[in-house]
């Protein structure tokens, strides 16, 4: 294998593997949207867990984006909460998810582990 070859199976792992964890980091945080909403809602317990795994199926069998932030949004406007607080909670949620993943990759990335692409 040429020095190239191997430069180009790193770039391509190196963009498998950010797709992976914005991927992880998007339902990591519809999920705790989704448990958020279902607080708000008067779920608990196991209702507040289906109607989370419900957000994530729907966020991602659907090929547009914001299906499952328009349902919660809808489910919640019923009970007088605004676009805007829901947008709020979700960017605070995505902020909190994605540093708390993106530092466990770098943590793994610094020691040596398996997401070190550049090897």
């Amino acid at each position: 294998m040429t020095l190239f070859d191997q430069r180009e199976n790193a770039y391509e792992a190196e963009f498998a593997h950010r797709e992976e964890v914005r991927f992880k980091v998007r339902e990591r945080a519809v999920r705790m949207l989704a448990l958020w909403a279902a607080e708000r809602l008067g779920k608990s317990g196991q209702a507040s867990e289906a109607y989370a795994r419900d957000i994530v199926a729907m966020d991602v069998a659907s090929s547009k984006p914001d299906v499952a932030f328009g349902r919660i949004v809808e489910d919640l406007g019923a009970r007088g909460f605004s676009v805007l607080e829901v947008r709020q909670a979700r960017d605070r949620l995505l902020a909190q998810v994605d540093a708390s993943i993106r530092g466990a990759t770098s943590e793994l990335t610094q020691a040596g582990g398996p997401t070190n692409a550049r090897r």
